[in-house]
C-alpha cells in the first residue's frame, strides 16, 4: 500500500532563526538528563545557535559572573542559557526532572514509572513494562527547545524572557494528557481490557516464510477483504475490528488469535498481493541496521525542514526585516500572546501541535468539516464530548468548512488572512489539489508561515505504507527497540511518535515565528515536520551508536520488579535484584535507594490516579476530566 507521491523539494535558501545566538551548556548536566540536554544542543545548533567555552557570560549591569557559576549543575537540575541577539542578556533555562521541591535521583526508567507510560506501553505486554528508548528524555529536550524559542520570540516582541522552567515529569504529563482524560473522564471513564492478552493475537504478525510484519486499516472494508482473503472467519474478521481501531488510542489490542494463524498461513509476498487488492497496509519491521542504511539518517537530516520562498513583489511583502507582531495580550504574558494560529488538523499529531501553540499564548482557530471532527463523539465523554479529543482541542475557536467546495476554500482564505501561522496534515499532493498550498495562501495573507505535519514528510526514497503511528514505528527502527515480554520487536501501541511527531511540530512552528521576527527570512515561510522525523530524533544515539561503534552492546536499563506490596522501578547500576526487592515494601526500598543516591520510583499502575498524586496535582486541572498544565513556567 503505498501514499500519495511526495512533493518535489522546494529550491529555497535555508532560514537560520538563531544565526549568532550564543548558548551557554553545563559542562556536565546530570546522568538523568543529559539525553534531554542533548537533544536541545542538537535542535539550537541545526537552528543556526553557537557554543563555545570561550563564549564567555552574559553581561548583566555591566558586571560578569563566571560562566561556570551561573550555568553549573546543581543537584537534579541543570541550566541552559540562549544569548540574545548581539550577546545581549537572554533567557536561563532550568531544566529538571522532578518538579521543583522534589530533589531525589532521577532517570528515565523512574520518570517513565511515575508518570504512566510504563503502565500505559504495558497494557499489551501483560503489566507495566519501560520502553526500549530514552523517550521521555528526548520528548523534554524537543519541550525545552520549544521553551527557548519561545523565550526568544517574546524578546523579539519586546517581552523579554529572563528564566523558564521546565520537568521531564510535567512534560510527559502534558504530552499523555489524552490518555489520562480517557481514564478520568467520571462515570464515562474507558474500561481497557485487562492484560495478559494471548500475544500472537496482536500486531505485529508473523507470515509463513517469518517475516515480521505490521498492518494497518483506516476503515472496515479493507480489513473484511483482506481477512476474508487471508481465509479468516466472518465472525472473528467482524469482532476485531473494533479493538483494532480502537488499539492506538486505548493502548490496548485484544484481538482474535486465528488472524495470527491466518497469517501464518502465507508467505509475505503473497500477503503483499492481498493488501494491494483490498486496499490494506502492510509493512515488515525494519531493524536499527535496516535504517542506518538510509539516506536521512546517513546524512544525519534535520528533523524538520524550514525553507524560505524567495521574496516576489507579488507577495505584497514589505521591505525587509518582515515582522508581523501583534501586542501581548491577556494575562500573565505568554510569549505567543495575540498571535494567530488556524489548523486543519485530525487525529493526535496536528491538534497536539496547536495545544502547545496555544498554552504558550497564541489564538487556535480549528477548521473542521460540517457536523464537526469525528472523533468529538469517541468514547469515552466528558460534558458531551470525548474526553480524548478535549485533551488535545479545549479552547480553541472552531469553525466549521467544508475545504472540498469552493465556497470553502475562499472562507479558509479569509480565515486565514489575519493569521500568523496555518497548519495542516493533509495527505500529500493534497494541498495543491485543494489549491490551498503555500502558495495560494500567501496572496490572502503575505508573511503567512506555512506548516505542515506529514507521517513521511518528503521522504525521497520511493513510496511508504500508510502514515500512521505504527507502520512509521515498524518501518523507521522504532519497533526494534521496543520489544515484547519474550523478547521480540513490536511497535507500542502508545501513539510514541504521534506525540513526539506533534511537539516536534511545534518546535519547528516557533522556529519559523522567530526566524521571521528576527529578519532572518524575509520572504514566505515553509515548515514540514513528520513522524519519520521523529523518529529520527528519537533514536539518533542509538543510530550514530551503531554507526561509530558496531557491535556496541545498548547502554544499562533500569529494573522493573515486584516488591512486598507493589512494584519498584529503580535506576541502572543499583546492583539489587528482584529477589531482594521482594522482600521488603516499596515505601522501604525508596527510602533506602534515595539515601544511597539511586534513583527508584513507585511504579503507576493506574494512570487514573495521577492526578490524585498529591506530588502530581498541582499539574491538573479538572472539567469533566482531569487535563495536564502547560509543562514550562516563564518570567
Amino acid at each position: 500500500m503505498t501514499s500519495a507521491p511526495p512533493l518535489a523539494p522546494l529550491t529555497t535558501s535555508e532560514a537560520l532563526p538563531l544565526d549568532g545566538r550564543l548558548v551557554h551548556l553545563p559542562p556536565a548536566p546530570p546522568a538523568g538528563l543529559a539525553t534531554a540536554t542533548e537533544v536541545v544542543r542538537d535542535h539550537l545548533t541545526r537552528l543556526g545557535a553557537r557554543f563555545g567555552p570561550g563564549s564567555g557570560p552574559w553581561r548583566t549591569g555591566g558586571s560578569a559572573a563566571p560562566a561556570r557559576d551561573r550555568y553549573a549543575t546543581a543537584g537534579p537540575e541543570t541550566v541552559i542559557g540562549l544569548g540574545g541577539p548581539h550577546h545581549a542578556r537572554g533567557t536561563d533555562l532550568t531544566l529538571r526532572g522532578w518538579p521543583t521541591g522534589d530533589p531525589t535521583p532521577f532517570d528515565e526508567t523512574t520518570a517513565q514509572a511515575a508518570t504512566g507510560l510504563m503502565a500505559l506501553h504495558g497494557r499489551a505486554n501483560g503489566g507495566p513494562r519501560p520502553l526500549g528508548t530514552d523517550y521521555l528524555s528526548t520528548l523534554t529536550g524537543v519541550v525545552a527547545t520549544q521553551a527557548l524559542l519561545a523565550a526568544a520570540l517574546s524578546g523579539l516582541r519586546g517581552a523579554p524572557v529572563r528564566s523558564a522552567r521546565v520537568s521531564v515529569t510535567e512534560a510527559a504529563l502534558f504530552s499523555l494528557g489524552p490518555y489520562v482524560a480517557a481514564a478520568t473522564a467520571g462515570d464515562e471513564a474507558e474500561e481497557v481490557p485487562s492484560p495478559p492478552y494471548r500475544r500472537a493475537a496482536r500486531p505485529p504478525f508473523l507470515s509463513a516464510d517469518g517475516v515480521r510484519f505490521e498492518v494497518e486499516a483506516l476503515d472496515v472494508q479493507p480489513w473484511r477483504d483482506f481477512w476474508k482473503a487471508a481465509g479468516a472467519p466472518a465472525k472473528d474478521i467482524a469482532n476485531s475490528w473494533r479493538a483494532f481501531a480502537a488499539r492506538h488510542a486505548r493502548a490496548a489490542a485484544p484481538l482474535i488469535t486465528t488472524l495470527a494463524q491466518c497469517a501464518a498461513r502465507h508467505r509475505y509476498a503473497d500477503l503483499l498481493l492481498i493488501a494491494e487488492r483490498t486496499g490494506m497496509g502492510l509493512c515488515a519491521l525494519r531493524t536499527l541496521t535496516d535504517r542506518r542504511a538510509d539516506s536521512d539518517v546517513r546524512y544525519d537530516d534535520d528533523p524538520w525542514e524550514l525553507r524560505e520562498l524567495p521574496r516576489d513583489e507579488r507577495d505584497g511583502l514589505p521591505a525587509p526585516p518582515y515582522t508581523s507582531s501583534r501586542p501581548h495580550t491577556g494575562f500573565p504574558q505568554l510569549p505567543l500572546g495575540g498571535l494567530r494560529i488556524v489548523e486543519s488538523t485530525r487525529g493526535v499529531q496536528g491538534p497536539l501541535a496547536t495545544s502547545v501553540l496555544q498554552a504558550l499564548g497564541a489564538h487556535v482557530i480549528r477548521i473542521e468539516q460540517p457536523g464537526g471532527d469525528p472523533s468529538r463523539g469517541a468514547a469515552p465523554l466528558a460534558g458531551g464530548v470525548s474526553a480524548r479529543f478535549a485533551a488535545l482541542n479545549a479552547g480553541k475557536e472552531v469553525r466549521a468548512i467544508d475545504i472540498r467546495t469552493a465556497a470553502g476554500r475562499r472562507a479558509v482564505a479569509e480565515t486565514v488572512a489575519d493569521a500568523d501561522v496555518f497548519l495542516h496534515t493533509w495527505a500529500p499532493g493534497e494541498a495543491a489539489r485543494l489549491r490551498l498550498d503555500e502558495e495560494h495562501l500567501a496572496r490572502a495573507r503575505p508573511g503567512l508561515i506555512y506548516a505542515w505535519a506529514s507521517a513521511w514528510g518528503r521522504a525521497p526514497e520511493g513510496p511508504r505504507p500508510p502514515g500512521t503511528d505504527p507502520m512509521v514505528q515498524a518501518w523507521s527502527g522504532v519497533a526494534d527497540t521496543v520489544t515484547t515480554p519474550d523478547g521480540t520487536p513490536a511497535p507500542s501501541l502508545v501513539a510514541l511518535l504521534d506525540v513526539l511527531g506533534g511537539q516536534l511540530a511545534a518546535e519547528s512552528v516557533l522556529a519559523a515565528l522567530v526566524a521571521r521576527e528576527s529578519g532572518a527570512a524575509t520572504g514566505r515561510l515553509r515548515v514540514d515536520s513528520s513522524l519519520l522525523g521523529a523518529s529520527r530524533v528519537l533514536l539518533r544515539p542509538l543510530l550514530r551508536g551503531l554507526d561509530e561503534a558496531p557491535g556496541t552492546p545498548p547502554a544499562a536499563t533500569g529494573l522493573v520488579a515486584p516488591t512486598a506490596d507493589g512494584l519498584i522501578a529503580v535506576g541502572a547500576g543499583a546492583g539489587t535484584t528482584p529477589a531482594e526487592l521482594a522482600a521488603d515494601p516499596t515505601a522501604t526500598w525508596l527510602a533506602r535507594l534515595h539515601a544511597a543516591g539511586i534513583p527508584a520510583r513507585a511504579v503507576v499502575t493506574d494512570i487514573a490516579a495521577l492526578p490524585q498524586d498529591p506530588a502530581l496535582s498541582p499539574y491538573f486541572t479538572h472539567d469533566g476530566c482531569a487535563r495536564p498544565t502547560p509543562p514550562w513556567s516563564f518570567s
